[in-house]
């Protein structure tokens, strides 16, 4: 008797980009999540260390992937780039701030530093 292929599932944002990635094997509710696979073996039954050849999310935070027709393709580095531009700028540190304002003091007292 064959043992029932094992289906993969990800979850994409609203741009699409690919968030998690699971097997049917641990979700017992697909509502939500895409299936884009099956098979067999610990690619498909362990996919979240295993179904893509790199991580979802690389080191400047940016989603890898992106949910095409149905299939997984690896963003543009343009794509990641415009997603990084487009993040709003963090606020400053709170020593940051501290130096603004003794800059900002010492020009108001006429004073150079």
């Amino acid at each position: 008797m064959n043992a029932p292929e094992i289906k993969v599932y990800v979850k994409t944002n609203a741009a699409g980009c690919i968030t998690d990635v699971n097997s049917s094997i641990f979700l017992q509710d697909a509502t939500g999540w895409t299936q884009i696979d099956e098979g067999m073996g610990d690619r498909y039954a362990h996919a979240q260390g295993n179904y893509f050849e790199k991580p979802l999310i690389d080191e400047n935070g940016c989603f890898i992937y992106k949910l095409v027709d149905g299939h997984p393709v690896e963003r543009t580095g343009e794509e990641k780039a415009t997603e990084i531009a487009a993040r709003p700028s963090p606020p400053p540190t709170e020593i940051d701030q501290i130096r603004a304002d003794v800059d900002y003091i010492a020009v108001m007292m006429g004073v150079t530093l």
